[in-house]
């Protein structure tokens, strides 16, 4: 999943997920809010938190017929990130990534209807908009889907323009 907090990637995920009877969804967020309180400072615990959402993918690669990685990926660094820690759990799976095409505005109205640690600062969530990196083939995905807010357009993408 590719999308700035509040662009409707889990929203995506959990409905999709219904029509797949072997797939799973592996969350950062999840994962995250399992680590820390409301107390602690969102990132206070990121080094475990990424340890542990590479382990949870890794272990459902092996267990399901699809995952789906449920966090923001919005730049091929990061996208990178996580790739170079499960190369040889990727081997022979089909990358696919899964872009929310959602504005700022529509993104921070979702957020604004959060509470609690799910609650992302706005200008985290523009900072990490203004820092979009579309997934490109070269990073290893198969094909690009592109799902508009209202989830009425959806468009494949081979990579090539």
């Amino acid at each position: 999943m590719v999308g700035a907090p509040g662009s409707g990637k889990s929203s995506w995920a959990n409905e999709a997920v219904k029509h797949y009877p072997d797939a799973n969804i592996v969350s950062r967020d999840k994962v995250r809010f399992s680590m820390i309180t409301e107390k602690d400072d969102y990132f206070s615990k990121e080094k475990e938190v990424f340890n542990e959402f590479i382990s949870q993918i890794a272990d459902s690669v092996k267990h399901h017929e699809i995952t789906i990685v449920d966090a923001t990926h919005m730049g091929k660094k990061g996208r990178n990130k996580v790739f170079n820690k499960l190369t040889s759990t990727l081997e022979n799976v089909t990358l696919r990534a899964v872009v929310m095409i959602t504005t700022l505005e529509t993104c921070l109205e979702r957020n604004a209807q959060r509470e609690g640690l799910a609650l992302v600062p706005e200008s985290a969530i523009a900072r990490m908009y203004g820092g979009f990196e579309m997934p490109t083939v070269e990073e290893g995905f198969k094909q690009i889907a592109l799902i508009d807010e209202d989830w009425k357009e959806w468009y494949l993408w081979d990579g090539s323009l």
